[in-house]
């Protein structure tokens, strides 16, 4: 199997990289611990383990580390990895927002034979289309276009816009706003009454409906000791609105190498690893939940789920 694997990364070619967990029944695995859950499990302790994949989506190593580590700093000790274990130095390593840091791409940069290719993060990209610097009305001839801008030297920005992502990211928005305004309407109609008083109560109430859909910045709220009045902030949801559906890829990829279409489409291909969650997870191998208490059980665990998912 360790010979196969080697021949699935070629010198030059795609290796895609992300971080998932699992939730562990228990308390006595010295690698679980509290972190970003992603099962849905609320205070279950976890462990996290990221996938490398050639460009494909085939497995190609996994690596298992404590439930709370942050993704960014499992990257390098991938490259490390690919470069020593399996001896390919030139490769192009693909990672979400969430795992090229700022700090993850500066390290990369001293890494001789390793390029990347990622995305802006939302606030990132809401900077440059208020300086001017990413114009939406090219949009109009083509789906996505290059430039570059000067707070990211040497490398391409790829601007792209997917018509059905805006689509479902304003029904998404619409409908939160719709449920958090009916609840705030439930609010008003107390206070109106008399039923809801105070300053503090009221913010209290108030409070706890904003933050249970995450759409507070979306609404001005005047809160008095006998009143409440919201309103929406139209022009706060149109800046919001206008960037739905576009994203923003970055790479330090050269053109000649790579072109504009093929680097959108090679960081699609991160769908593969999250193909290959879901199956690992919930569809074919149930990796979850992880009952072992010692820490190269878990590993061996994960490792052997890996080997499945390379045969299936």
């Amino acid at each position: 199997a360790y010979a196969q694997f080697v021949l699935t990364l070629k010198p030059g070619g795609l290796v895609l990289y992300d971080l998932t967990s699992s939730y562990v029944e228990g308390t006595h695995c010295p690698l679980a611990k509290l972190g970003h859950n992603r099962d849905g499990k609320r205070h279950k302790l976890q462990v996290n383990y990221g996938l490398v994949t050639d460009g494909r989506g085939c497995p190609v190593a996994v690596s298992v580390f404590d439930g709370n580590v942050s993704d960014s700093t499992t990257l390098l000790p991938q490259v490390t990895r690919i470069h020593q274990t399996f001896g390919v130095r030139d490769v192009v390593i693909v990672g979400d927002r969430g795992m090229m840091s700022q700090q993850a791409i500066d390290e990369l940069k001293g890494t001789d034979g390793v390029a990347w290719i990622t995305a802006l993060k939302s606030v990132q990209l809401r900077t440059l289309l208020e300086e001017g610097a990413l114009q939406l009305g090219l949009f109009d001839e083509r789906n996505l276009f290059e430039f570059r801008h000067p707070a990211f030297p040497d490398e391409r920005l790829i601007a792209c816009r997917n018509p059905e992502l805006a689509k479902l990211r304003g029904h998404k928005r619409e409908s939160l706003l719709t449920a958090t305004g009916a609840e705030l309407d439930k609010v008003k109609r107390l206070v109106d009454r008399g039923r809801l008083r105070g300053r503090a109560e009221i913010g209290v109430r108030v409070g706890r409906v904003v933050n249970k859909y995450k759409v507070a910045k979306h609404f001005a709220l005047t809160i008095e000791d006998a009143r409440f009045v919201y309103t929406r902030r139209a022009a706060r949801i149109a800046t919001e609105a206008a960037l739905d559906g576009i994203y923003l890829i970055r790479t330090n990829v050269p053109a000649r190498r790579m072109t504009a279409a093929d680097t959108v489409r090679n960081y699609k291909a991160l769908s593969q690893v999250e193909l290959a969650f879901r199956s690992l997870k919930t569809i074919d191998l149930h990796v979850r939940p992880i009952h072992h208490r010692v820490a190269d059980r878990v590993r061996s665990h994960i490792f052997l789920c890996m080997l499945a998912y390379y045969v299936e």
